[in-house]
């Protein structure tokens, strides 16, 4: 990945039944440099949006992820795009009630 940087490294550990946004609820916050990201599930499943709004638990809205799954903003393709936008908007929730789910984040240029 020539030219890709690995910048910084965030995690949250509590995902439940609050939405997590993906640039401010990590610890630490998305760098300013950042234009890609992966975003690995650590122990529960979760759901996403990265449209702005809030996904549910409760009546399944959003995408799935389960333990495991990493999802790609994927700045390194041909022509380099900039998701910095995209991650703005993703927010993140429990897929399972009462579970707490928890994400690793590693921050591209």
């Amino acid at each position: 990945m020539s030219g890709v940087n690995n910048i910084d490294y965030s995690a949250v550990d509590t995902i439940e039944a609050t939405v997590v946004n993906l640039a401010s609820g990590v610890s630490p916050t998305m760098p300013a440099g950042a234009k890609g990201a992966t975003v690995t599930v650590e122990k529960k499943a979760l759901r996403y949006r990265s449209d702005g709004e809030d996904p549910t638990a409760a009546i399944a809205t959003g995408d799935l992820l389960n333990v495991g799954d990493i999802l790609t903003f994927d700045s390194w393709t041909v022509p380099k795009n900039n998701w910095r936008q995209v991650m703005l908007r993703t927010n993140f929730i429990q897929a399972v009630a009462n579970t707490t789910g928890a994400i690793s984040v590693h921050w591209y240029d």
